[in-house]
């Protein structure tokens, strides 16, 4: 069967893509301390195509790959996991808890032999509710009508999923009674907005990390 020229470009792109990933993977050492010299310099990798379109699987290997790395207050492992954080354009939320698990391991409350897949899962589900909690505290409405809004959520889903079930568990008496000034209408307008900022800006982000 004859493939298109567009379609022969298309697997020929795939198949450099796999390349840099073989390549990554085969570049990911094991870093010996006691070797300075032989420290492995990942600064250079680029992960982005010449689309500009993030090659996520190549972003998890090499993030999960250096953190399996890790061992107590290793600084080089750290500042690479920070330069490749940066390079691939995490949030804050996402960098916080990248920071948080470094810092489990410097304190031995994380083992550094931890699967780092549910490591990871535990700090990243334990922050998305975190934000959830804080949102329904801010907001006085419901913690599980949040949590199913979060699970249908697609980035600029119009409207949010489930907002009617959110707005409808308010409690306003409660909410009034630190905002006086508050007016149902405007309420329901503020906390539509600013449910929808915190799913772009933390929850989807912090989501994105477990996939």
């Amino acid at each position: 069967m004859e493939k298109s020229p567009a379609l022969n470009e298309q697997v020929s792109i795939l198949e450099e893509q796999v390349g840099i990933y073989e390549t990554v993977k085969g570049s990911l050492v094991e870093v010996d301390d006691r070797a300075p010299d032989n420290r492995a310099d990942f600064s250079s990798i680029e992960f982005y195509g010449e689309n500009s379109i993030k090659l996520y699987d190549i972003d998890a290997a090499y993030i999960n790959r250096l953190l399996g790395t890790y061992s107590a207050h290793n600084q080089d492992i750290r500042e690479e996991i920070e330069k490749a954080l940066t390079k691939l354009n995490k949030s804050e939320a996402v960098k916080d808890i990248y920071r948080e698990i470094l810092n489990a391991m410097d304190e031995q409350t994380v083992s550094s032999n931890e699967d780092i897949f549910v490591v990871k899962r535990h700090f990243f589900t334990k922050a998305v509710d975190q934000a959830i909690q804080t949102f329904a505290d801010n907001w006085f409405v419901l913690v599980q009508e949040l949590h199913s809004s979060a699970m249908q959520y697609v980035v600029g889903a119009e409207p949010i999923p489930n907002i009617g079930a959110i707005i409808e568990s308010k409690d306003f008496d409660g909410y009034k009674k630190q905002h006086p000034e508050a007016r149902p209408f405007k309420y329901a307008q503020d906390m539509k907005r600013d449910w929808r900022v915190t799913l772009d800006e933390v929850i989807m982000p912090l989501n994105d990390e477990l996939r």
